[in-house]
């Protein structure tokens, strides 16, 4: 099950590294789906990898931090749906509107991240 996660965190080193090589691409990525799809993506993704990161934070590598993550997944959740799709649009319109160096940044984050959940899960 623990290849889960580990798949998990090699889609978001891909998503990191195509932010990293390519911003344009990332941003038309980001901008392609209608509003209403990518809130609800951003909902069910987080819901989705808290629920398995503390399903599994027992399998994995650092059980306490994935466990923390976990809640941290699900916080961001309640907060996506707190905010809303208008505020989320306009939050997400102003990253993609900083230049290229910031976006490359997020997306280098981004694959770190990715990279850790492949770490704990192998």
């Amino acid at each position: 099950m623990t290849s889960i996660v580990a798949v998990l965190g090699a889609l978001i080193v891909l998503v990191g590294l195509v932010g990293l090589v390519q911003p344009g691409r990332f941003r038309s990525l980001l901008t392609s789906t209608d509003a209403q799809t990518r809130f609800v993506f951003a909902i069910a993704l987080r819901v989705g990898m808290g629920a398995l990161l503390w399903w599994l934070a027992d399998d994995l590598r650092h059980p306490q931090v994935m466990r923390i993550l976990a809640v941290i997944a699900f916080a961001a959740a309640v907060a996506l749906l707190i905010m809303g799709r208008e505020r989320l649009d306009s939050l997400l319109g102003w990253l993609l509107a900083k230049p290229d160096g910031v976006l490359r940044f997020s997306a280098a984050c981004a694959g770190a991240f990715g990279a850790y959940l492949v770490y704990v899960a192998v």
